[in-house]
């Protein structure tokens, strides 16, 4: 009723017995979707951010669709920590420039929800996002996000990551990217069982899974990718699947990565890795 109606609580609550058309503010009225059909939809098992359009992330709405991953709070806890490392710890910045524009990559950037909060936490870097979707890359690119000042602004190109044909942009990132983030698929099919049918009807599979003979698919990539891409103070973050954790962690440090760190998120759970180059 808020999101879809602009109808606040405390209205419903005040005035129980009102039409819908007496609720709504003049103006927001929203003709596309009646009542019924909202319920019809979520009855179906669709989530509601993609009837409402858009997910709450990092606090700010996120526009999102059929075929864009929806926004998690956990990889808002990453998000958290990229910014109070980079504002606070100056080993990310070289000793002899430590004024310098932070240069920042998310691999498979999805809605731009990461790429475009790194950007508002941390106005002093260059933000990029990389996509293999054209349909995605479109929603990244027309987020509404702001910030005091509003130069700089995300830069997204389309990239397959498992491609070894590089994007003009991303070779021009080669050796300059400072902070490395991705939230790649990760999720085993076998572990579709587990899952709510909204999720596995409706949400990007591609965006989710991986086989379960190659779960570190991208992971393994991702190291490859950061030995090409990370400046000499470089580090990276990922959101990870805890029930491959320890295997992420022996293959980056087996790969030459140091100071390998597995984090948890707010359930305990293993939930993101740290390396430096």
């Amino acid at each position: 009723m808020e999101d879809i109606y602009s109808i606040p609580r405390y209205r419903q609550v005040t005035s129980p017995n009102d039409s819908l058309e007496a609720l709504q503010t003049p103006g927001e009225q929203n003709a596309l979707l009646s009542p019924e059909g909202v319920i019809e939809r979520l009855a179906q098992g669709e989530p509601v951010q993609y009837i409402a359009g858009f997910e709450y992330f990092c606090g700010e709405k996120f526009n999102v669709g059929s075929g864009v991953l929806i926004p998690r709070p956990e990889t808002e806890e990453l998000v958290n920590k990229i910014v109070a490392e980079a504002k606070y710890h100056s080993d990310l910045n070289a000793p002899n420039a430590p004024d310098k524009k932070l240069v920042v990559l998310d691999l498979c950037t999805g809605s731009g929800c990461i790429a475009w909060s790194l950007w508002k936490g941390l106005p002093n870097a260059k933000i990029f996002g990389c996509d293999i979707s054209d349909a995605v890359l479109q929603y990244a690119r027309n987020q509404h996000i702001t910030r005091t000042d509003q130069e700089d602004k995300p830069v997204f190109f389309k990239q397959d990551i498992l491609s070894n044909e590089y994007a003009e942009e991303l070779q021009n990132l080669k050796g300059k990217v400072d902070i490395l983030v991705s939230n790649p698929p990760y999720i085993a099919e076998s572990e579709k069982k587990l899952m709510h049918k909204n999720v596995l009807e409706f949400e990007p599979s591609t965006a989710l899974f991986v086989t379960d003979d190659n779960p570190l698919l991208f992971y393994k990539r991702i190291s490859e990718l950061g030995r090409e891409l990370l400046s000499p103070f470089g580090k990276i973050y990922l959101e990870i699947n805890p029930l491959f954790a320890s295997e992420l962690k022996q293959h980056f440090e087996q790969t030459g990565y140091s100071q390998v760190h597995l984090l948890q998120d707010i359930t305990g759970k293993q939930r993101f890795a740290v390396a430096r180059r």
